[in-house]
């Protein structure tokens, strides 16, 4: 095999070498590991996530907005909405429905702070953390979400309180 040699003293390897090392490359990415190029026959359906089963982004977003309605008339819950523009009320609510939708298994992407950090200060208490899961409960009946639906979407909701609710006992004075 003849080889040519650069000024270094260096193999040079042809353009048509390195277009096949491309192109090997190339279709190592791109044919996953132990696939063929036929469609997959399963005999199982891969499970829905919960953003597909309760219907999709406008449904979820549907939910979170009656939640929101809710949180804003109820007096309880006034201290967490005043102050703010309408323009910093529709970001919230856009991280809300963002945040939401990835957790269910959405294709949405959360760009907000992590859970703790946002809540921080705030104090909320147990007893608000529970009447806003009755808000949540009174919204998905509204949008006629399937009761399995409801307990997996509450049981993911309540899955924050760890990082939102504030433990009186653990705050420094």
């Amino acid at each position: 095999m003849h080889c040519e040699l650069n000024t270094n003293g260096r193999r040079l390897v042809s353009p048509m070498k390195v277009g096949f090392v491309l192109a090997v490359l190339v279709m190592a990415l791109v044919i996953p590991a132990g696939r063929s190029f036929a469609q997959d026959k399963s005999d199982k359906p891969a499970a829905k996530s919960l953003y597909q089963r309760m219907g999709g982004y406008d449904v979820i977003a549907g939910v979170m907005d009656d939640f929101i309605s809710q949180m804003r008339t109820d007096p309880a819950f006034e201290r967490f909405g005043g102050g703010r523009s309408r323009d910093s009320a529709a970001r919230g609510r856009q991280l809300v429905v963002d945040l939401v939708c990835s957790l269910a298994g959405g294709p949405c992407t959360y760009i907000g702070r992590d859970m703790k950090t946002a809540h921080a200060g705030l104090k909320i208490t147990d007893a608000e953390w529970d009447s806003m899961l009755k808000k949540f409960k009174v919204s998905l009946e509204k949008f006629k979400i399937a009761a399995p639906e409801q307990r997996e979407f509450l049981a993911m909701i309540e899955g924050l309180r760890a990082a939102i609710v504030e433990n009186p006992k653990e705050e420094k004075t």
